[in-house]
């Protein structure tokens, strides 16, 4: 089993745990930190990779499409947290912690005139 984490922040010790557990221990995750260019683009290299799962963190109107391809990736589900103990990541000065995965089924996005 393996996993593509196409994001430029490496998974946390407690996702790669999560995912051992939900996968198996011999789960592997590829990461590639670069950034992409495309829907196209982020196929590509999930379908090249051979990989059996796709992490990705982008903007919620290019996950929708790729749903609409047939591709459901996992979520990393995180929750920000005030105490800076309690955290597992930092960014822009917030703490977070993982909380779980989630698999993507769907995406609604629904506009309003400003």
């Amino acid at each position: 089993m393996k996993v593509y984490w196409l994001s430029r922040h490496a998974p946390l010790p407690s996702q790669v745990a999560e995912l051992r557990r939900l996968f198996g221990e011999d789960v592997v995750v590829e990461q590639d930190p670069r950034p992409f260019d495309s829907v196209d683009d982020i196929l590509a290299r999930f379908r090249a990779s051979g990989a059996d799962e796709l992490l990705v963190v982008a903007p919620l109107s290019v996950i929708a499409q790729l749903v609409q391809r047939g591709v459901k990736p996992l979520w990393a589900e995180m929750e920000q947290v005030t105490d800076p103990s309690l955290a597992e990541t930092e960014a822009a000065g917030r703490y977070y912690r993982f909380v779980r995965f989630r698999r993507i089924a769907g995406i609604e996005i629904k506009f309003e005139d400003v």
